[in-house]
């Protein structure tokens, strides 16, 4: 099997055709590299010996498992619980105030349930800060089916806590099995956990107040986004809320939202 250097441009190119023509997703430049790497155990498995002859597999629409596989691949989101500045201070300085009693929220690509923890213990920072315990309750989704069992242990060991502050650590999360840390249970019991793929239907994830959906757009070609932003204003009640990461253009593809360009920051809400 050839390595991940070897392959040059043209085997490249002919995969991103296939992938936008079959998945409907785009992959970053910035993004090839890593692609290219965690693409090399599907070439392994299914016997392919470049990544053209993926790109001719999917193009042929040669087995589901080869497609869901690849699709796996696109959407495993690098475990992080950095929350961007820029929505961090939309949820602090207007959204959390905003929000309902009993407000749902959506957190979308939530890999292995660090990003939805961490928003959890902003809301928790807020509540803290304002005296104000709403009862908001967090629905995190994710595409792998293995990340999603992990997030519901909420058990994570030292490389997998790179990134949370050391003070969110003592705060949020207690010494499990003394090489590990496992989240508290009064962030845990805010979020529950559940697979969703946003290329097929997920209405039953209505209604919502607010969805945070950072870096995952980003990835799908525009027709696909289009369709997956006409969903994510479908299940939004009227005025709700959507946060996007910046490299995320939401506006012109879709006309459900409107631009708001507050002095807190940029978010779309859902048009009533």
């Amino acid at each position: 099997m050839p390595s991940a250097a070897s392959y040059n441009i043209d085997d490249y190119e002919s995969l991103q055709v296939s992938l936008q023509h079959v998945l409907g997703v785009v992959v970053p430049e910035a993004k090839r590299k890593q692609l290219v790497n965690r693409l090399q155990p599907v070439l392994s498995s299914f016997g392919l010996d470049s990544l053209a002859s993926l790109a001719e597999a999917l193009q042929a629409g040669q087995a589901d498992t080869l497609r869901s596989r690849v699709l796996d691949v696109l959407s495993q989101r690098q475990p992080d619980w950095s929350v961007s500045p820029e929505i961090k201070n939309v949820l602090h300085n207007y959204v959390f105030e905003q929000l309902p009693e009993n407000a749902r929220i959506w957190v979308v690509g939530c890999g292995q349930g660090q990003l939805a923890y961490a928003i959890a213990m902003e809301l928790a920072e807020y509540e803290e800060k304002h005296d104000d315990a709403g009862k908001v309750q967090i629905t995190a989704t994710d595409n792998l089916s293995g990340d999603i069992k992990q997030a519901e242990l909420a058990i994570y060991d030292s490389q997998q806590m790179d990134g949370l502050s050391e003070e969110y650590i003592k705060k949020y999360t207690s010494l499990h099995d003394g090489d590990s840390w496992q989240i508290k249970d009064k962030i845990r019991q805010r979020v529950s956990f559940s697979q969703c793929d946003l290329m097929a239907d997920f209405q039953s994830m209505a209604p919502l107040d607010l969805i945070i959906c950072p870096d995952v757009l980003v990835y799908f070609s525009n027709g696909v986004k289009a369709g997956i932003l006409k969903q994510f204003s479908s299940v939004l009640k009227s005025g709700g809320i959507l946060l996007s990461g910046t490299n995320q253009a939401v506006i012109p593809f879709s006309q459900g939202f409107e631009r708001v360009n507050h002095p807190a920051g940029v978010f779309y809400r859902q048009k009533s």
